[in-house]
């Protein structure tokens, strides 16, 4: 082995590896400890702790994600970090190349893998200056130099070309006026050579008229400065440049029969720090899809095995390709047509002939509109639909009024809780307990939205919902079908998960309904939330808890359910006075709805209800006698239920009886 590759690798190192054997080499032969390895699931957390080195990536299941996780890092630590991708497939490499920084066939030697590191960390970008101005090179070379940048100088346009095709640069500063071959020459020779169409051209020039900017851009130029350069300028160009090359834009998938044009938009579209790819047809164009993302598909309207239509509906089935636009390229005369395909589902078409800047345009504004689209998705996740509204009414009806809102509505509210979740924390890993979490959450916001409520927030393993029409009775009722639907769904959920069938979620309930203040609480110079505060959202808050007491999964008050009389089967549980509040409030179990409770069910809500007509006319031994006829009715009767409680309170009360007896029961705990 030579003596540059005894030398130790002095960049830090973490490898991200998915085939065991391949990891137990690679610890083996670079004497490295379990702290170098990283699980895929840990990845992004260590490298956004300590974004420094040089990551060594190899997966079979994960290895999209991976490109894709990549991509977004360097555009946030280009400077620091530098990525090597182990690969089986050559595909790849078409997909990663403007996102890693070494494309490696899987699997590797360690000499060979060693020099890839190597080169990564002492590789300089090289910058390739042709000016004949002696002076100009005096100016520029020392300060590029320092920054860390190797450059080579050509003295005219000629010496220029040959350079570059001798050993390509990373990026080109070219003057204008030269002798043996000027400016505009050079670039037009150098585009002309394949290995050299993606580098980035600067022209520099003391020529600086539009009509000298537009040759300049239409020979392949990337971008313009007149001199005298001002270096600081300069130097923030060029990292802007490496920056964008490095980490790559969007995914954008070309599929084009024609090659000459096929050529030309991705020239076009790389230029401008994309990752175009290219297909001739339907069958290759659905191959790619099937296994990689891409933001845009860029497609022929007609091609030899099928229509861009035929790619629309196929995307649809495919899950890589379903957030995936479509631009199709459509011939003048294809008014009608383009119709069809925007209805299909296309964003949009280009009419042939085109040029690039009205291709790059239509490339931005397609984008810029399916970001705004997943933003406002991702946005809606977070911001309940009432502070969406409120917002929108702010910004529009208030100016530059920074006033808090304060309003009174009516609104039906609910919280929720997991059973016994301290104990769950207990027995599972943090991952886990955030996934069984996330997963319960998913479910009940999908109910809720589909019952028409409102997510006001998640609080750890809590929920708060409310439900807000005009109609006050209309609310109460949306929320009272929630509470059926969200049984059978959370069953569900726990069924289909191995891990939940064998321990399942439980969650207690409880609702209230009254007027509330919607208001907005914060900082007004920082952040606002929009949420609901009074009386009626605290009862909801200490029913949800209370349940707990009774041994149920849910407590609605008689202000949800006074006024559905006859809509839903459900029992008085009991008369209660919650903590802090001098008014009792009549509280229930909601069972299910008329005509669809099993005979069990009914006899348990008659025989019960009979018991607490009793209890509250304090007759006690006449409702211990029906507390007792209930009990192997309840849904645990061998756990803590509404009549074991209530028996033995019978017990007490009988044993004590209370000098004066309203049939309020006051709760002492929250």
């Amino acid at each position: 082995m030579s003596e540059k590759r005894k030398q130790p690798l002095s960049q830090k190192l973490l490898f991200c590896l998915e085939d065991e054997s391949y990891k137990a080499y690679v610890a083996s032969e670079f004497k490295l400890g379990d702290d170098s390895f990283v699980p895929y699931e840990q990845f992004v957390f260590q490298v956004a702790e300590n974004p420094q080195g040089i990551l060594i990536l190899q997966s079979d299941s994960h290895e999209n994600e991976l490109i894709e996780i990549c991509k977004k890092l360097k555009r946030l630590f280009s400077d620091t970090i530098r990525v090597v991708l182990l690969s089986a497939d050559y595909q790849v490499y078409e997909y990663a190349r403007t996102v890693v920084d070494a494309f490696v066939h899987f699997p590797i030697s360690k000499d060979d893998l060693v020099e890839t590191i190597r080169a990564l960390s002492e590789k300089k970008r090289r910058i390739l200056v042709i000016d004949d101005s002696k002076l100009v090179h005096k100016h520029l070379v020392p300060p590029l130099e320092a920054e860390g940048y190797e450059v080579v100088s050509a003295y005219d346009g000629s010496q220029g070309v040959e350079a570059a095709k001798k050993s390509p640069p990373d990026l080109i500063i070219s003057d204008i006026e030269m002798p043996v071959m000027n400016g505009f020459e050079a670039v037009r020779a150098i585009r002309s050579v394949p290995a050299l169409r993606e580098v980035p051209i600067i022209m520099s020039s003391t020529l600086s008229s539009v009509a000298d900017q537009r040759r300049g851009f239409a020979a392949g130029v990337d971008d313009y400065v007149t001199k005298p350069v001002h270096i600081p300028d300069l130097l923030a160009r060029l990292d802007l440049i490496f920056k964008r090359n490095l980490a790559g834009r969007e995914n954008i998938l070309v599929v084009e029969s024609d090659p000459t044009l096929a050529r030309a938009t991705v020239q076009v579209l790389s230029r401008q720090g994309f990752s175009p790819r290219v297909c001739s047809t339907l069958g290759e164009a659905v191959k790619v899809l099937r296994r990689f993302s891409h933001e845009l598909v860029l497609c022929e309207s007609e091609l030899s095995d099928g229509s861009a239509l035929d790619l629309l509906k196929a995307m649809k089935d495919l899950p890589a390709a379903g957030n995936s636009g479509m631009l199709v390229f459509t011939e003048a005369e294809g008014e009608s047509e383009a119709k069809m395909l925007t209805q299909a589902g296309a964003r949009g078409t280009i009419t042939k002939p085109f040029n690039h800047d009205s291709l790059l345009a239509a490339v931005e504004r397609t984008l810029a509109k399916l970001k705004a689209e997943v933003e406002k998705a991702h946005m809606e996740k977070y911001v309940s639909k009432a502070s969406r509204k409120m917002a929108l009414e702010k910004s529009i009806l208030s100016g530059s009024d920074n006033a808090a809102r304060a309003y009174r509505k009516n609104a039906t509210i609910f919280f929720s809780d997991i059973v016994n979740f301290t104990a769950r924390c207990e027995r599972y890993t943090p991952r886990e307990i955030v996934d069984q979490i996330n997963t319960l959450f998913s479910v009940m916001t999908r109910v809720i939205t589909e019952s028409g409520g409102d997510i006001d927030k998640f609080i750890g393993d809590a929920c708060m919902a409310f439900w807000m029409d005009e109609d006050p009775v209309r609310s109460a009722r949306s929320a009272m079908g929630f509470l059926l639907r969200i049984r059978g769904a959370l069953n569900e959920m726990n069924e289909k998960d191995p891990l939940l069938k064998e321990d399942p979620i439980l969650i207690r309930m409880g609702v209230n309904t009254g007027d509330v203040i919607l208001c907005d609480i914060g900082s007004a110079d920082a952040r606002i939330d929009l949420t609901m505060i009074g009386d009626p959202v605290n009862l909801a808050a200490r029913l949800e808890s209370a349940s707990k007491q009774y041994g149920l999964d849910n407590l609605v008050s008689s202000f949800s359910l006074g006024s559905l009389h006859g809509e839903f089967v459900s029992r008085p549980i009991d008369l209660i006075r919650v903590k802090g509040k001098v008014e009792p409030v009549e509280v229930f179990e909601l069972i299910g709805l008329p005509g669809q409770v099993t005979p069990e069910q009914q006899t348990l809500v008659d025989t019960f209800t009979s018991g607490v007509r009793a209890f509250r006319a304090g007759k006690f031994p006449e409702a211990m006698a029906a507390f007792e006829a209930s009990a192997p009715l309840e849904r645990h009767p061998t756990k803590l239920n509404p009549s074991s409680l209530m028996q033995e309170r019978c017990q007490t009360l009988t044993a004590n009886p209370p000098e004066a007896w309203d049939g309020v029961w006051t709760l002492t705990s929250k």
